[in-house]
């Protein structure tokens, strides 16, 4: 059950490293960005120069490179979504990518929906309605209203469409290659070149990696735990058991948000992400 443990451990890295974000008040999303992407620079090289190179064919590169634009533009919308709203008010809509993933194989693929699956579904949409069920005074449709008034929340339901494409292309890199190979090797590269955009965009600012070496070594640090325990998790189960549960990041993340955030209406969001994180699992390995 070692991929168990290190499927929690990613995703306790991932909520850890969204509420540090959301503390950093004195950050914006391209200072995170800059900071987290150069200090983790070292130990993904050094991770690259520990995994074996497999053997790489066409289909890697271009769904390599195809990838890394589409994660580029999820990275940065998700960066923005949780510095705009409360963590409890976006980060559970990310429960929301595997049910753009069974809309995407209904629409592309022709795939049905089980009855689990279905459920599901049902679970997540009712979960981001309680999500704003103190709306509800003001009208049965105010908590729907509420979830696009929230800059936030509607960003954060791109990023779930983005990832639930990510996803798939993803996985085909993967099987063309090796999880921990494709886990370090993309993300090196990936650093690289949205580092270098950000560059070119202007919304560096280089000397913040020397001011803010700390902020940047602890994010840099949870980013590369995070990468790691993924890619091992990945290598020694299913890659879908394994994501499910990585997803429970979002109950971690609302949990630590609420303790160190003192975010609002803690009772109804907290029952909002859980059923929407049962949502998940039950699409995962029902569905």
């Amino acid at each position: 059950m070692l991929w168990l443990f290190l499927s929690l451990v990613t995703g306790l890295a991932v909520a850890c490293r969204d509420v540090s974000v959301k503390m950093f008040e004195d950050l914006k999303p391209p200072d995170v960005a800059m900071l987290e992407l150069f200090w983790s620079l070292p130990l993904l090289g050094l991770g690259c120069l520990l995994v074996e190179v497999p053997p790489l064919d066409g289909t890697f590169w271009w769904t390599f490179v195809v990838s890394l634009p589409i994660n580029m533009a999820a990275y940065l919308l998700y960066l923005y979504a949780i510095k705009m709203s409360p963590l409890t008010l976006t980060l559970p809509l990310l429960a929301f990518t595997p049910v753009f993933m069974i809309m995407t194989g209904f629409l592309v693929l022709g795939e049905g929906v089980t009855f689990w699956g279905g459920t599901g579904i049902v679970l997540i949409v009712f979960g981001s309605y309680v999500l704003n069920l103190n709306r509800a005074d003001s009208g049965l449709l105010q908590p729907v209203a509420a979830l696009f008034q929230e800059k936030g929340s509607w960003l954060m339901l791109i990023v779930a469409f983005i990832f639930s494409f990510a996803a798939v292309i993803g996985k085909k890199a993967i099987l063309h290659s090796s999880p921990l190979f494709f886990t370090f090797f993309f993300f090196l590269v990936f650093n690289i070149a949205t580092l270098l955009v950000l560059s070119l965009s202007g919304r560096c600012c280089w000397r913040r990696l020397v001011d803010k070496r700390r902020q940047g070594m602890w994010l840099g640090g949870l980013l590369v735990l995070h990468v790691g325990c993924h890619g091992l998790a990945i290598a020694l189960s299913t890659a879908v058991y394994m994501v499910a549960v990585k997803r429970s990041s979002i109950v971690f993340s609302v949990l630590l948000s609420l303790y160190f955030l003192h975010e609002e209406q803690a009772a109804i969001r907290s029952l909002g992400t859980l059923l929407m994180f049962s949502g998940v699992l039950l699409i995962t390995f029902l569905g």
